[in-house]
């Protein structure tokens, strides 16, 4: 027995409240359970228990046995001095002293629940409750996408905010270094933050008109242009003087080698491809900020990015590859849409205190292609639907912040699959099976 789970059955009600009594024999009517307290002090605030005919309000704490009071010492804790209720799952130690009425669950939850319960949490399932999504209403489901898909965004935002408050709300410093995170692929996506932190966006403006001067400040601040030997290529010769320059003006310090990952047989997912296409989007706008809140100008500067004709033939500097132009994907530039300009636009909404941007980015999601990954075709195949954007990031999030972390109590469909009426629990009935009950 696990104490979230005694946690899910109080505020959920979901045990035999007919004839409760205390561990003295008082007999207990539960008037409001309280709220869920989610700081320190007492699980539930504000409850109203009734108990031999006098109304008490206060706050209700939860174990699942009454020596647990002791271990947390409560007893010695200020914030406990207003507790009404002590609900345990079991009597294990009779507390001296402690006068707090105890109401004790062993034999009122019903077995159906539990084994329920358990089910989830021990399934190997990718949704662990994939054998019972089927009785879940599809209308239930996708209201639930919508607020996963704003948990998902929301803590997206957070991360904003963190830059906004390290760069002093400088909009145009955070879009920068949030694009440049995610031109990074995963496994780069570190390696770009910490080189566009480096760099103040007021460098980039001041060298935007100069030819190949961005690539030439974020190649060489990466570190690509040390120990290039191919000086004879004019493109190479005028980045390598361009950065020098740069270097020695700003005393620029330079990332080294180990910063940097490149996946064998992924070439076109080099830091060296990135960069050069991320030193293009920027070079082309005059606001990154104003770029990536207009999703549909993004999406446009994204495709008509035209390299250098060096990258036709290269991947990296010292090394010749199938001559082919390598613009962005469709499908990276989906991506950015999602994981840049999405939560940009609910973080400046936020900022300014406009609903609209959050309506506007979650319509956004609705319009766009769903995503198709190993994610949401697991969670396809368990059974749940992924029609668009939207469906993607709410089944990403669910799975990796719900079901791989075994929060099913905390989760709707979760709950719904524990509070669904497999059983009658009517207090008024007091025929209900003793053995029906653990």
């Amino acid at each position: 027995m696990k104490e979230e789970f005694l946690h899910f059955v109080w505020s959920s009600h979901r045990f035999n409240h007919h004839n409760l009594k205390t561990l003295k024999g008082q007999s207990i009517q539960i008037v409001d359970y309280g709220k869920s307290n989610y700081n320190d002090g007492p699980d539930f605030l504000e409850a109203k228990i009734k108990i031999d005919d006098i109304l008490w309000i206060g706050n209700v704490e939860i174990h699942v046995c009454t020596s647990d009071w002791e271990k947390h010492k409560h007893s010695d804790d200020p914030q406990y001095k207003n507790v009404i209720l002590h609900v345990v799952y079991r009597q294990d130690k009779e507390l001296n002293g402690n006068n707090i009425p105890t109401l004790e669950l062993d034999g009122l939850i019903h077995k159906s629940i539990y084994d329920r319960y358990n089910s989830l949490m021990q399934s190997k399932l990718n949704l662990p409750c994939q054998h019972f999504i089927h009785e879940i209403d599809e209308e239930i489901i996708q209201m639930y996408y919508q607020r996963l898909t704003i948990e998902r965004i929301q803590s997206k935002t957070e991360r904003i905010e963190e830059l906004l408050i390290r760069y002093n709300n400088d909009f145009e410093q955070t879009a920068f270094i949030l694009m440049s995170k995610y031109f990074g692929l995963g496994s780069n996506s570190d390696s770009f933050q910490e080189l566009a932190s480096r760099i103040p966006v007021q460098w980039l403006s001041k060298i935007r008109q100069e030819e190949n001067g961005i690539s030439a400040l974020l190649m060489g601040s990466a570190g690509f242009l040390d120990n290039i030997q191919d000086d004879d290529n004019l493109y190479i010769h005028h980045l390598k003087d361009n950065y020098m320059h740069y270097r020695q003006k700003w005393e620029i310090q330079t990332m080294n080698a180990q910063w940097w990952k490149w996946k064998i047989g992924r070439p076109a997912s080099f830091p060296t491809l990135k960069l050069a296409q991320l030193a293009q989007v920027v070079t082309n706008t005059s606001s990154i900020f104003k770029m990536i809140i207009d999703p549909k100008l993004f999406r446009k500067q994204l495709k008509e990015i035209t390299l250098h004709s060096f990258w036709e033939s290269h991947y990296q500097f010292n090394h010749i590859s199938i001559q082919m132009e390598k613009n962005l994907s469709d499908s990276f530039i989906e991506r950015l849409i999602i994981n840049v300009s999405i939560p940009m636009m609910f973080a400046y909404g936020k900022y300014i205190g406009e609903s609209k941007w959050l309506d506007r980015a979650l319509e956004l999601l609705e319009e766009m292609d769903a995503e198709k990954n190993q994610i949401t075709k697991s969670m396809m195949n368990a059974g749940l639907k992924n029609d668009n954007a939207l469906n993607s990031q709410a089944l990403i999030h669910l799975k990796s912040e719900y079901c791989d972390k075994r929060k099913c109590l905390n989760c709707t469909i979760g709950n719904h699959i524990l509070k669904s009426n497999i059983y009658q629990l009517n207090s008024n009935n007091p025929d209900i099976l003793q053995e029906a009950y653990i």
